[in-house]
């Protein structure tokens, strides 16, 4: 872990008060999405390094079990269905009204959507106001849910838990992860998937704290008991929460691209760190921004950039997929397995919710770490395929009434549904910067609303239709197993979907040929599938013909090899190619860019079909034109800059 001991005296500040008035709606949005940065004055900074009192100065590990805790706590949500019949019944004299359980499809729907309208204010405030309010809106929700309760209004039982403790749940939960996700760069997998593995722990010791409560207490005194006992755990942890020292993360996209040595990029007159401090660049079609001088270079790319790409939205309906069956089968695991096995079940149900919790809370822990070492996208595929098997299986098993088989493969897709939520937000800060976290995470909780309520409501109109005019009972288990073909056919699609993300800055930033329609990394190869079969090497790259012609600065000699000439300047080199390749158009002895830097001309595999190829690059060339590229584009506005 890297800390950059710059402190209150190194700091800048922007005091210039903003007298810019937004005139219409879209307006105040653009600008609320455009200011995320979180600016501390120095006596801010200097309190924010201590707790107790001044006396405990800060440290990493010390956030950790605060995250836990907190979302320990906001995961009482997922322990709900134990209060599905009770509440049916206190409301309606009715077990099976099937009312109830709607509270939770609006928590979570609200849980989405506050994080999304949060997420900008959440990074740009300090944790512990946040974490604060969260907790305040948490129990606010308990309270009001009482009130409807006791009035037997299910309207004021929606509006509170749903609606207000919703609220409470998405600027909580977000606020604790982005502070995980600051104190933690180079571990994000592993220490977010910690932290929200507190939040499936909930369910496991809610599920049991629950079913005590009711025994013992009318159900509205039960939800004043909850709401007191989270609100005090909740606000201990936010007074302790600390954002890390300014300077702590490198906050760029790219861990690679830090790791990366650009030493030998240099001009004669200057070195790339000493210029492109601050710059702006349009780098793969991503306007990017270099974010420190110090050591290696390090792109951040803006929020509205960000919401914008193509891969933030696919990664959100594969995110979404992931959480529909999930949602589905902790919502109603202790009704569909009463319902399905007369009540004569060979566990206790509370205990199935509690084992259930166990699996939601290892998935997130579990995942998360996997991805710290095996990457983003594929533990994120062997999530999506896991569930795929899953839901294939219970197709088979569940018109058997095979009860050990049912539960064990509903365990593990709650293990995969915890899995995907723990490997999001680690996902988000490598693609678009720990800055960037908070409010990225917050709009991709959209699709735990819509997983919430389009898939629980969806879920429950089936059910219900099936019951009330197909003639089939709760007891029958093809009520489900209909569900389950649905399920299966967005798991299939979000399979594919996932495919086209691409995580690795090195893959989202690479730059493209002229009619490319697709391309794919794989085990570091280049799959990918473009128009005009007569175009090869690397002058077939945008970067070349855009933006490396329009510089006038002199480059390092990358281009020149093998007693060829030495090309000063890009588009001397750039000319050298094309002419290169019209004297030898069959076979270019060494006719691109990238084979006049490789150690050895690499070879391409190509198919062409008329007017059509599909090529496989070699890792050397992609590491070279990688190298190249980059390298180039930051020069180009370092010297556009000047």
């Amino acid at each position: 872990m890297r800390l950059i001991d710059e402190l209150a005296s190194d700091a800048v500040f922007d005091t210039t008060p903003r007298t810019d008035k937004c005139r219409t709606f879209w307006e105040v949005l653009i600008q609320y999405y455009s200011h995320t940065e979180y600016i501390r004055t120095p006596g801010e900074i200097r309190s924010d390094s201590y707790i107790l009192f001044g006396r405990v100065q800060c440290r990493a590990w010390m956030i950790i079990p605060l995250a836990v805790l907190s979302q320990f706590c906001l995961g009482s949500l997922y322990a709900w269905s134990i209060f599905n019949k009770p509440i049916d019944k206190h409301m309606y004299g009715d077990a099976e009204a099937n009312r109830a359980q709607i509270t939770f499809y609006i928590a979570l729907g609200m849980l989405g959507a506050s994080g999304a309208a949060f997420g900008p204010w959440i990074e740009s405030h300090s944790p512990k106001m946040c974490a604060l309010l969260g907790a305040a809106l948490f129990f606010a929700g308990h309270c009001t849910a009482a009130l409807g309760l006791f009035c037997k209004d299910i309207g004021m039982l929606y509006f509170g838990y749903g609606f207000i403790g919703g609220i409470g749940l998405g600027v909580g939960y977000v606020a604790t992860i982005d502070a995980v996700i600051q104190w933690y760069p180079n571990a994000r997998g592993f220490a977010s998937g910690l932290a929200v593995s507190g939040f499936g722990s909930g369910s496991m010791a809610f599920s049991n704290i629950n079913t005590q409560l009711i025994k013992r207490f009318s159900i509205p005194t039960v939800f004043i008991i909850l709401g007191i006992i989270n609100l005090t755990v909740m606000v201990l942890c936010a007074l302790v929460m600390r954002p890390p020292p300014p300077n702590y993360n490198l906050p760029g996209v790219a861990a690679d691209m830090a790791n990366q040595s650009m030493t030998d990029v240099r001009c004669k007159r200057h070195s790339v760190q000493q210029t492109i401090k601050g710059k702006t660049a349009t780098v793969g079609g991503q306007t990017v921004t270099v974010g420190s001088s110090s050591g290696d270079p390090v792109l951040v790319i803006p929020l509205a950039d960000a919401l914008s790409s193509a891969d933030f939205w696919c990664l959100w309906a594969a995110f979404f997929v992931n959480l529909v069956f999930g949602v589905v089968i902790i919502s109603n695991m202790a009704s569909m397995t009463s319902n399905m096995f007369h009540g004569r079940t060979e566990m206790p149900v509370a205990s199935l919710v509690t084992i259930e919790g166990a699996f939601n809370a290892f998935g997130r822990l579990f995942f998360g770490w996997a991805s710290d070492w095996f990457g983003r996208r594929r533990t994120f595929l062997f999530i999506i395929t896991l569930q795929i098997s899953i839901v294939a299986c219970l197709i088979v098993i569940m018109p058997r009434l095979a009860f050990w088989p049912f539960v064990v493969l509903v365990w593990l897709a709650t293990l995969c549904y915890g899995g995907g939520v723990g490997v999001i937000p680690a996902t988000l800060a490598d693609m678009f910067g720990a800055t960037n976290m908070s409010a990225c995470h917050g709009v991709i909780l959209t699709g735990w609303s819509v997983a919430a309520i389009g898939g629980g409501l969806t879920y429950t109109g089936i059910v219900n239709m099936l019951t009330h005019s197909a003639g089939y009972t709760l007891e029958d288990p093809r009520v489900y197993v209909i569900n389950l073909y649905w399920i299966l056919s967005l798991l299939l699609a979000g399979w594919l979907i996932l495919l086209c993300v691409r995580v690795s800055p090195r893959q989202r930033l690479f730059p493209r040929v002229h009619q490319q329609i697709f391309c794919h990394f794989a085990a570091g190869y280049l799959i990918r599938l473009a128009g005009n079969p007569f175009q090869r090497g690397l002058h077939d790259y945008e970067f070349l013909s855009a933006a490396l012609p329009a510089m006038d600065t002199e480059l390092p000699t990358v281009f020149a090899q093998d007693g060829m000439s030495v090309m000063e300047k890009p588009a001397e080199a750039f000319d050298y190619v094309e002419s290169a390749a019209k004297l030898s158009v069959s076979s270019p002895a060494r006719g691109s860019c990238v084979q006049l830097v490789c150690s050895t001309p690499p070879r391409r595999r190509c198919l062409v079909v008329g007017k059509w190829r599909l090529e496989i690059v070699s890792r050397e060339e992609v590491a070279t034109v990688w190298r190249m590229y980059l390298s180039c584009a930051l020069l180009a506005s370092a010297s556009d800059n000047e």
